[in-house]
């Protein structure tokens, strides 16, 4: 598609990848309308219509922000995303990563080995930059690895030459009507895919399997292999891509059993456009992405670990597993995504407390009989951890739930602990 003034532009919100998407057009030459709920600043010479109306479009062409649900746009444009258009405008490789775990993690993980290897390649779509703003430059030697969320699949109608899955599970049920229609977006990446990865050992992801897929899995799957499927397995402690070994699980730098199985998706992904070498390097020397999992230092023999990307009660068990639960004090809660905390209880059961704050402590604090403490603020939170807690023990900041009750964002969530944190460690307690 070539932009032409002969054609109307609508932006629907005003989020970082339309303002990205704006100045794009603007570098073409033309204007947009951006069309807000809430009245918001533009560059010069952009028109804006703001309030009730503004789903009701009658540009030619309208790019939604992904937050805006594309059944509730009224108007007979055609509608993109930011990403999917930049994905339709690059020349690059195009990887796209989408799971309701671990997928900023594996998109890291697949930048980086490509990086090793000695490859062009460029991160971007829910992670970083919004891919509109280099991707359309990119040639065909590039690679471009792209993060996508549910809320980005919902209309997504684009060719990509690998499609990643890394799991699927209960996530954002406050925006999508169920969890059926959460599948059907996910599912979505797969459907122009020149090659899948998938999770074999998630049962519903290794259904949407075919002829084209490379499968990982943390367990000896060598039966599989024979039968000639193709797997990036664990084989007696070691990875082995089929029947290849490549290196030790010992040598991963990144902890607990959830992060190795990022690694062997970012295998999976990667080996054999990269050598086995630039898999190793990344595995071993890559510790994690800010926010999950980073240990901010240690205090009166405490350790305080930031988690703060934890968002569903998924990534909270899984970041939970990699410690020894009886010395852990979790600090959990947020804004209510409409989830179900149930499987939050064998974890919480065992650890030697949970301090609770937030929107959904109450729905949180059902679900377990070990010990609970309520608070009202994070800093609260982080206070009332460090005095339940003894010498060798962590306290993590784990919340299960999104920020968007108290914070703008999970970065912001983990300044505020930090901050706490400090206070802690100037004696302020």
């Amino acid at each position: 598609m070539v932009e032409t003034n002969n054609r109307s532009y609508g932006l629907i919100g005003y989020g970082v990848s339309n303002e990205a998407m704006c100045r794009y057009l603007m570098g073409k030459g033309i204007l947009p309308t951006v069309r807000c709920k809430n009245e918001c600043k533009l560059p010069s010479g952009v028109a804006g219509i703001f309030g009730g109306d503004y789903l009701n479009t009658d540009e030619d062409i309208v790019f939604r922000s992904p937050s805006v649900r594309p059944d509730l746009i009224k108007g007979s444009g055609l509608v993109y995303t930011e990403v999917a258009y930049g994905l339709k405008k690059t020349n690059a490789f195009k990887i796209g990563i989408t799971g309701s775990d671990g997928k900023t993690t594996t998109s890291t993980l697949v930048y980086r080995m490509l990086c090793q290897g000695g490859k062009n390649a460029f991160l971007g779509g829910n992670i970083g930059k919004p891919i509109i703003s280099f991707a359309p430059s990119l040639s065909q030697n590039d690679y471009l690895v792209t993060e996508l969320s549910s809320f980005q699949l919902m209309d997504f109608d684009e060719k990509l030459d690998i499609a990643v899955i890394t799991n699927i599970s209960e996530n954002h049920l406050d925006w999508h009507v169920d969890m059926d229609e959460y599948i059907l977006a996910k599912k979505r990446i797969l459907n122009k895919s020149r090659l899948r990865i998938l999770n074999y050992d998630d049962n519903a992801v290794r259904k949407l399997g075919n002829e084209k897929t490379v499968y990982f899995s943390l367990h000896n799957r060598q039966n599989e292999v024979r039968k000639g499927i193709k797997l990036v397995h664990i084989v007696n402690g070691a990875i082995y891509y089929g029947e290849t070994e490549l290196f030790s699980v010992s040598h991963i730098c990144l902890k607990g059993e959830f992060n190795v199985q990022n690694v062997l998706c970012a295998i999976a992904c990667t080996y054999g456009i990269v050598d086995c070498a630039a898999c190793y390097a990344v595995a071993s020397e890559f510790c994690g992405v800010d926010n999950r999992m980073e240990n901010i230092g240690t205090y009166l023999g405490r350790a305080f670990i930031n988690s703060s990307i934890d968002s569903t009660p998924n990534r909270s068990i899984n970041t939970l597993s990699a410690f020894p639960l009886d010395r852990v004090v979790v600090i959990m809660g947020g804004y209510d995504k409409n989830l179900s905390y149930e499987c939050l209880k064998p974890t919480l059961d065992r650890v030697k407390a949970t301090v609770l704050c937030g929107e959904n402590r109450d729905k949180i604090a059902r679900v377990t009989s070990g010990k609970i403490i309520n608070v009202s603020t994070l800093n609260e939170a982080v206070k009332a951890a460090f005095k339940i807690s003894g010498c060798g023990d962590y306290i993590i900041l784990s919340p299960a739930s999104c920020s968007f009750d108290m914070f703008e964002n999970y970065r912001e969530r983990a300044k505020c602990f930090k901050e706490a944190v400090k206070e802690i460690k100037n004696g302020k307690y």
